[in-house]
């Protein structure tokens, strides 16, 4: 088995084991226009940076499925990359209607028909079909910071992902809370695997981070769960691994610029809406990811995405 690693910056204390406080608006717009500091790489066999599509012995980039076969999508997208063509919510409020005593989600079953409670903004764009580094039968890169996710995406003439870009590509044109509908279980993702506790100081050292972040691993390698994808065609955006998003690109007067969604393979909150918003970009862990998305490529005309101003609650 094969983990790629990317390597950010730990800081000491327990909040998992980087935390990192939120930053002004001003200091994150500045971090975010410059170049990510270096930092060592891990000793992984093989850590996935830019996909290399023109490799012919390279995994196909995706499974056939009913969106491959789609003339609009392939027109709008890059054959890795999904259309996602729809109004976005910005005031959606899930609602609970059967509780479960099961660890981590607390809900069974979310209430159908909620109505947008905000003026819905249309949306057009291209997402990742899956977790980078988007590449069928590899792992997803893990252990790496919000400004790494931001260069790797822009590496491959991509951007990281808006929160509600990536929000609105998992919820789909129905909101669903879960990219398979209202119900928790049964899922078709890797979700509500039995969480395995972390030593912390063979996390930071890096002589034992890769041994340790494998004896945690219960990541799928991408394309293990055909079934678990979104109604624009977006694999794994619940469960797996954490994906990073941009919540400075929404709110750019924000304190909290980096943002995490979809939860990871564990019994955590994996719906659509979820944000966790408490680590700051140099955040790192064994289960944070991210995808990258991208403006259409067939000239038609789109308006820019309006601002997303969400401060109510830390966690959605």
């Amino acid at each position: 088995m094969i983990i790629s690693v990317g390597v950010g910056v730990v800081v000491g204390g327990l909040a998992l084991v980087a935390s990192t406080s939120a930053v002004s608006f001003r200091s994150a717009a500045r971090a975010a226009s410059e170049p990510a500091t270096p930092s060592p790489r891990a000793s992984s066999p093989r850590a996935a940076d830019a996909p290399t599509p023109e490799d012919p012995a390279a995994p196909a980039f995706t499974p056939a499925d009913r969106f491959s076969a789609d003339p609009a999508v392939r027109a709008a997208c890059p054959a890795d990359m999904a259309l996602v063509e729809g109004d976005f919510c910005p005031k959606l409020e899930y609602r609970c209607g059967r509780r479960s005593s099961e660890l981590g989600h607390g809900c069974a079953e979310y209430v159908r028909g909620v109505p947008c409670r905000g003026e819905p903004d249309p949306r057009r764009y291209c997402i990742d079909r899956h977790e980078w580094p988007n590449r069928v039968g590899e792992s997803p890169r893990v252990y790496v910071n919000w400004f790494e996710a931001k260069e790797l995406c822009q590496s491959v003439g991509k951007r990281l992902c808006r929160r509600s870009e990536w929000t609105l590509a998992c919820e789909g044109p129905k909101r669903l809370p879960y990219p398979w509908g209202f119900v928790r279980q049964p899922s078709p993702c890797n979700v509500d695997r039995a969480a395995i506790p972390f030593d912390v100081n063979a996390m930071i050292d890096e002589r034992t981070r890769e041994a340790e972040i494998a004896r945690l691993w219960q990541a799928d390698p991408i394309g293990s769960h055909p079934a678990c994808i979104s109604a624009f065609g977006a694999y794994d955006m619940s469960g797996n691994v954490d994906e990073w998003t941009d919540n400075l690109a929404d709110d750019p007067e924000t304190n909290q610029p980096s943002t995490l969604n979809g939860g990871y393979w564990g019994p955590v909150r994996n719906t659509c809406r979820l944000s966790t918003k408490t680590h700051g970009p140099k955040f790192t862990f064994y289960q944070v990811g991210f995808r990258c998305c991208a403006d259409t490529i067939d000239g038609v005309e789109v308006s820019p995405p309006k601002p997303w101003i969400d401060r109510e609650r830390e966690d959605g």
